[in-house]
């Protein structure tokens, strides 16, 4: 019976554990695959779940990133802009200065003379003040009213011309070098009336021109100053300017008109009007002059090409040899007020000459002629 039960037991145990084994391998099993399955789920997900934290991390990093850069690029001009708040802002650069003028140029030119010409005073320092300078007295006979004198127009002690030039020009660097061809007229007025006042006016009026006109030569050198010693703001040189010149035309006329206002049948005007036109006469000469030219110059080009040359000189001349119907001229002739003034008509004296100065300014336009060089 002991035995029996004993079997019964072992048989009982071997099916417990056979039992037990088919349950704890289904167990485990389905724990391992359960757990496997889990595990990996959870592990993918883990995974997935990561790389798309790191890839917000990464978005995040270079957003951040970015502001970063942004943000230190805006303190970085901020900070560039402080910086430089308290300085100077920076000049701007000037236009690219033109070339310099080189090469050959014609010059067209204008100028200001002012000063004296010696032959206007021999001229007026012997104008009629009185009516005795005429040979008239103020009372006419059978009248009462008195004749008068009177000076309108009596012309400035100083001469001022404008002389135009046309020239040719080889400008360097260092040297300039003009021949030109000048032209200058300057003439002078003096006006006066002899009238009677009664009933009517009654009147005679005198004009007395003279003219003064040359034409010159001139040839010019200009030789560089260094700007150590002297220049001039927005010029390309400053030069020393020297000149010779020759005037085969120096000319001079002297003019006289006479306007009537009174009837014809006006005894004692006409009689006025006679004796008036026995002290003035027309004379007119030509001569020679040598002159010369010293002072400043300066040259600018501009970009068109085109350039100037302005000049501030002293300029002189002498006048000699005048000559009027193959006879010399003296300065009797310019100072005697007659009706027969001829050349021949009067005799003596020293010949007719004069030394002028002035002071004069010039502005010069200047043309390319042909290729330039630059």
């Amino acid at each position: 019976m002991r035995k029996r039960v004993d079997i019964r037991l072992t048989v009982a145990a071997a099916f417990i554990l056979a039992f037990t084994a088919t349950v704890n391998a289904n167990d485990v099993d389905t724990v391992n695959i359960n757990a496997v399955d889990t595990i990996n789920t959870n592990t993918v997900n883990s995974v997935d779940t990561v790389d798309a934290a790191n890839a917000a991390n990464a978005d995040n990093v270079d957003t951040i990133s970015m502001n970063i850069t942004h943000t230190v690029g805006g303190v970085s001009a901020v900070n560039k802009d402080s910086s430089e708040s308290g300085k100077h802002p920076p000049a701007s650069k000037p236009d690219a200065a033109p070339p310099p003028l080189l090469g050959a140029y014609w010059g067209l030119g204008v100028g200001l003379s002012v000063g004296t010409v010696p032959i206007f005073p021999m001229w007026q320092r012997y104008f009629p003040n009185t009516l005795r300078q005429f040979g008239l007295s103020d009372t006419g006979s059978g009248e009462t009213a008195p004749l008068r004198y009177n000076i309108i127009e009596s012309p400035d002690a100083f001469n001022f011309a404008l002389p135009f030039r046309l020239s040719v020009y080889s400008v360097g660097e260092k040297r300039v070098f003009s021949f030109s061809v000048s032209f200058f007229r300057n003439s002078k007025d003096f006006q006066s009336t002899l009238y009677i006042t009664d009933t009517v006016t009654r009147r005679i009026d005198i004009l007395e021109r003279l003219a003064y006109y040359s034409a010159s030569i001139e040839a010019a050198g200009n030789w560089a100053i260094p700007p150590v010693f002297f220049s001039v703001d927005g010029s390309q040189q400053t030069f020393l300017s020297l000149a010779l010149g020759l005037s085969p035309v120096n000319a001079f006329t002297r003019e006289c008109e006479i306007e009537n206002d009174f009837n014809n049948n006006d005894t004692r005007m006409q009689t006025v009007a006679d004796s008036v036109k026995k002290t003035l006469a027309t004379i007119s000469g030509n001569g020679l002059s040598l002159s010369w030219r010293i002072g400043i110059s300066v040259i600018k080009r501009y970009p068109s090409g085109y350039g100037s040359e302005l000049g501030l000189y002293y300029s002189g001349s002498y006048s000699n040899r005048f000559y009027s119907d193959g006879v010399r001229l003296t300065e009797e002739h310019i100072k005697t007020r007659g009706t027969d003034l001829n050349a021949e008509s009067v005799t003596g004296g020293k010949p007719l000459s004069f030394l002028s100065n002035q002071a004069e300014f010039r502005a010069t336009l200047l043309v390319p002629a042909g290729r330039k060089k630059n």
